[in-house]
């Protein structure tokens, strides 16, 4: 039995309290439950029973818990909002990061690339530049020889 039943009520008003105050315990435990479906039952449960003097103590009793299922439900909505605004963040934030790892592993392999490719043309023009000087160095060996022995030749003429 709830506290409306008081003792000094005659029997009918005992019982009429009774039932009254099972209503408003259901309707607590409800309250729990169901958030902002709570104050339109409260309103017509209320506007049912007005014509007692249990009904104005009932609507008193109602009034804070309206309020309180009001204010809770405000709350939650407050934090399912804040929560999700966080995750929101989080992920626009793994999501950055994860464009930017993939942004310097490009680069870097852009860079490892590039230094490969001017070391191989590097290591090429060398060659080529060895190559065109030991060409120019064998041409003037060659040609000294020759004319070596185009010399070596008119004098053996000259003396025979």
């Amino acid at each position: 039995m709830h506290a409306l039943a008081l003792t000094f009520m005659p029997g009918t008003m005992d019982r009429a309290a009774e039932v009254v105050g099972d209503a408003v315990g259901t309707v607590e435990a409800a309250a729990d439950a169901a958030g902002s479906r709570v104050r339109q039952g409260l309103s017509e449960a209320a506007s049912t029973i007005s014509s007692s003097k249990t009904a104005g103590r009932i609507e008193d009793k109602a009034r804070p818990l309206k309020k309180a299922a009001a204010k809770k439900a405000r709350s939650v909505k407050k934090t399912i909002k804040q929560q999700a605004a966080v995750a929101k963040r989080k992920a626009a934030g793994a999501k950055k990061a994860a464009t930017k790892k993939a942004t310097v592993a490009r680069k870097v392999g852009e860079k490892r690339v590039a230094a490969a490719k001017r070391k191989a043309t590097g290591t090429k023009k060398s060659a080529a530049k060895k190559a065109t000087v030991a060409k120019r160095k064998a041409t003037g060996t060659k040609k000294a020889t020759v004319k070596r022995a185009t010399l070596a030749k008119k004098a053996a003429k000259k003396r025979a």
